[in-house]
């Protein structure tokens, strides 16, 4: 094995982990468990067509998103923002944000944290399915 074998990552195959209700499904990439990274952590997040995420906030870590593909709109705290593919956004540490498919196809964000947040996901949660 290459000593940085483990940094190279296609997400064709890696798991992925998606909502019961398949109205999202999330694949972390980059991060301790995966890499060894530590400082921060990344991956993709899709939300299907007229669905919505749950409002969101990390108290203690800044989040990107590069729009990957499809259209959606954000909100920022109280602000409201439309989305599309090739756009960029940074949600400082402490701002709620919360996403809404408002396209016909999958919106993806491709997100990366820094820090990891200290509260992060708990995918085996009963509304989770992991796939492979």
């Amino acid at each position: 094995m290459k000593k940085y074998e483990n940094c190279v990552i296609d997400p064709q195959t890696f798991p992925y982990w998606q909502a019961r209700d398949e109205s999202r499904r999330v694949a972390p990439l980059i991060g301790p468990e995966s890499c060894d990274a530590h400082g921060l952590c990344t991956g993709l997040w899709w939300l299907a067509p007229g669905n919505k995420s749950e409002p969101d906030i990390h108290p203690d870590a800044a989040e990107v998103y590069f729009v990957v593909s499809g259209e959606g709109r954000l909100t920022l705290g109280d602000e409201e923002f439309t989305v599309s593919k090739g756009m960029t956004v940074y949600i400082p540490a402490g701002v709620v944000h919360q996403t809404v498919n408002t396209g016909d196809e999958e919106l993806c964000y491709y997100f990366v944290f820094g820090p990891i947040p200290s509260e992060t996901p708990k995918f085996e949660a009963q509304d989770w399915k992991r796939h492979e």
